[in-house]
């Protein structure tokens, strides 16, 4: 079953995404991944949550290949740096 991840992200810092835009695409794709939108063009419509910085959503062949690809040796040194630059929240849902 197809799946998606969905990635609500506020930046602090934006030293770190020149060499993870440059690096992680090959990863997730090892692992069935695709982009399907990225947006810094984020506005509620909705409700009362405050928009992110950017959202992006990602389609993979399972939600198991999603927890491989994040869990996965050769993307942790990308995870770290954005994780100690901003703030994210990450979804995986099945189609």
């Amino acid at each position: 079953m197809s799946a998606y991840m969905v990635v609500l992200l506020d930046v602090q810092n934006t030293d770190w995404v020149e060499n993870y835009v440059a690096n992680v695409p090959a990863i997730f794709r090892r692992y069935g991944g695709e982009y399907l939108a990225v947006s810094k063009r984020v506005e509620t419509v909705e409700g009362d949550a405050k928009a992110p910085d950017q959202i992006a959503i990602f389609t993979f062949p399972s939600v198991d290949a999603i927890k491989q690809f994040l869990e996965s040796a050769d993307y942790a040194p990308y995870a770290k740096a954005r994780i100690a630059a901003s703030s994210a929240n990450v979804f995986a849902i099945e189609a």
